[in-house]
């Protein structure tokens, strides 16, 4: 599972609508996401991230738009050091690629940093209290400039051009075996039939070997008998 937390409605429309997420009590979701609009700002992006990691603390990402005096808009970066401007405190998110940048948190916009926005601080000092460091995910997009004012209506198509790091990150959190999971759970198994089975069907994946095909059941002796079958076969 991934968390994806923004800010502002604009920044979350596409992301809601690209992997067809449905609303539950303010948090959206599917099988693999939970997403929920903070609103503006350090202290609600802090309070709404706890919130949501409270009960689903899984892997998560703050994904939204940065004013910035360097880059290009459109330009999205991972972000390996927050500063926050009203205390000077700095941190360290530890899941970063290229490319990576620093950002700036400010209270109320202001004047204009390398990247800056009004969320990150907040965001990563909540989800520091559920997740290790390396689970918690920055990723910015140059949304405006001193020269280029910001226009929420661009923000879609901005999230829109960088939705493929949602995809990545979902697609590095998916199990290998999933397959197997779900054979495993369409017979009627005891825990320790589980057990034997999962260990033969992952032995057979790791061999690059296909998985074989279930049988029609008619009773508990005939999946025991199945299962011995498997077992000698790996002998």
């Amino acid at each position: 599972m991934l968390n994806i937390i923004t800010a502002l409605k604009p920044e979350a429309i596409e992301i809601i609508k690209h992997f067809k997420l449905k609303s539950n009590n303010n948090i959206y979701q599917n099988d693999k996401i939970n997403l929920i609009i903070t609103g503006q700002g350090k202290i609600k992006s802090a309070i709404n991230t706890a919130l949501l990691l409270q009960k689903y603390p899984y892997k998560s990402i703050n994904f939204g738009v940065a004013g910035s005096n360097k880059y290009e808009v459109n330009e999205g970066f991972f972000i390996h050091k927050i500063i926050d401007f009203e205390t000077s405190h700095s941190y360290y998110p530890d899941f970063f690629k290229e490319k990576s940048s620093e950002i700036v948190c400010i209270s109320k916009p202001s004047k204009y940093f390398k990247l800056v926005d009004m969320e990150s601080s907040g965001f990563f000092e909540a989800a520091y209290k559920f997740l290790s460091v390396e689970k918690i995910i920055l990723y910015k997009i140059v949304s405006d400039t001193p020269s280029y004012k910001f226009n929420p209506k661009e923000v879609p198509t901005l999230i829109k051009n960088h939705i493929h790091i949602i995809e990545e990150l979902i697609q590095e959190d998916k199990n290998p075996f999933e397959d197997i999971e779900e054979l495993i759970h369409s017979i009627p198994l005891t825990q320790t039939q589980k057990i034997i089975l999962k260990n033969i069907l992952i032995y057979k994946k790791l061999k690059k070997q296909s998985l074989p095909k279930v049988p029609t059941f008619k009773n508990k002796k005939e999946v025991k008998e199945w299962i011995n079958s498997l077992t000698n076969s790996l002998y």
